[in-house]
């Protein structure tokens, strides 16, 4: 790939949670959790005491503050009806997503999280054939299950400014493509493809192959909803979008997520074999979610926050990173291996990703904790860099 020169990277010097207690947890066994998974509905960090012997996760992209008042509310209200099949509780998330997303329910495909439909997809593309073409980095889930299938994946270089090369990404679809995945904004560099240019993406690329939209933390971007690549499934254009409850709406614990496409493919992804029946009270936890706006919006700005906290400590470390971060995390150059610098931070009770994308072994990606989470991750961060 193309290595970023300094100048080009983004200096920062210029310019976790109740429900993964899961249903115990939202039936009021709310006692001993742990500082890093200590979040109630709203505000985690004043209502339990902080443990600082206590691990800060800081790599896996979750909402720390956790799911709405209301989500956790309806799982404890709808506990007892476990011994149901979710069948009409899907139909109904799924329409509640059409009318969200402006589609038709048949083109919904309601998962367990995204990552069955990025398997799902990654099985579809290998049936039909062609090679994926994405960008050299970016999240594994699609590249790693087709490579795993047998399907050629064509990784293209990042940008000098770490965005993917959306012209030459163009240049290459040809008559061995089967799919072009694009993850907006892209995990781990944060960045997102401006919004005019990927839509002239969208529009004529797939006019000759699927392409596949990763956005599972586009809620998170200055842009939304306006970046949004809805309108073209809407349009019966062969694209796929990928959306989470896993990130801004707390849910990672309960694993819900959907698929937006034509409904003949998500009728084709249904036989895979990847998908099943999702589990009900991250239904009911999800439809609540939907309806309470009000908390969507505080957890977006809170997010936002949270990422400009990042921003401001890598600052202060004299770290770069990759350039206007729109995500949960950032992506910052340690000046060592990742791996090291993980293993150092570990040492010092702060979780932070290792060595997951080689072709920039010294760059790791940190994520949006609790407030006093990012306090001990940057002091964390000052020793072990300052041993540098």
């Amino acid at each position: 790939m193309t290595t970023p020169s300094s100048n080009t990277l983004f200096s920062p010097s210029r310019r976790s949670l109740m429900m993964l207690a899961g249903a115990a947890g939202a039936l009021g066994a709310t006692s001993g959790l742990s500082a890093c998974s200590q979040a109630s509905a709203v505000t985690p960090a004043t209502t339990a005491a902080v443990d600082p012997d206590a691990i800060a996760i800081m790599s896996a992209n979750e909402n720390p503050y956790g799911p709405s008042p209301k989500a956790v509310e309806a799982i404890r209200a709808e506990a007892a009806n476990l011994y149901r099949y979710t069948y009409p509780t899907t139909a109904k998330f799924a329409e509640m997503i059409a009318a969200r997303e402006g589609v038709a329910p048949e083109q919904v495909l309601v998962t367990n999280g995204s990552t069955p439909i990025l398997a799902a997809f990654s099985d579809w593309v290998n049936v039909k054939g062609g090679k994926i073409i994405t960008s050299a980095i970016t999240y594994e889930g699609v590249p790693r299950v087709a490579e795993q299938a047998g399907t050629e994946v064509v990784y293209m270089p990042l940008t000098q400014d770490m965005g993917y090369d959306m012209e030459a990404i163009a240049a290459r679809v040809g008559p061995d493509t089967g799919a072009v995945y694009l993850c907006n904004p892209n995990n781990p560099t944060g960045k997102t493809i401006p919004t005019a240019q990927l839509k002239a993406f969208v529009e004529d690329v797939s006019n000759k192959v699927p392409v596949f939209v990763d956005e599972a933390y586009l809620d998170m971007s200055d842009d939304y909803p306006g970046n949004v690549m809805s309108e073209f499934v809407a349009a019966g254009k062969p694209v796929i979008v990928a959306r989470t409850f896993s990130k801004i709406y707390g849910m990672a614990g309960q694993r819900l997520g959907y698929g937006l496409m034509p409904a003949d493919m998500a009728m084709d992804m249904r036989m895979t074999g990847r998908l099943s029946n999702v589990n009900y009270l991250g239904l009911v936890a999800g439809i609540a979610s939907l309806e309470d706006t009000e908390h969507f919006d505080k957890m977006r700005a809170t997010m936002i926050r949270g990422r400009q906290k990042l921003i401001a400590m890598a600052a202060d470390l004299g770290r770069p990173i990759a350039p206007d971060p729109q995500g949960s995390f950032i992506y910052m150059d340690v000046g060592m291996p990742a791996k090291d610098f993980a293993a150092k931070m570990m040492d010092r009770n702060v979780k932070v990703v290792g060595e997951r994308w080689k072709e920039m072994p010294n760059w790791t990606r940190i994520c949006v904790g609790l407030d006093h989470e990012i306090e001990k991750c940057h002091a964390a961060a000052k020793e072990v860099l300052t041993s540098i």
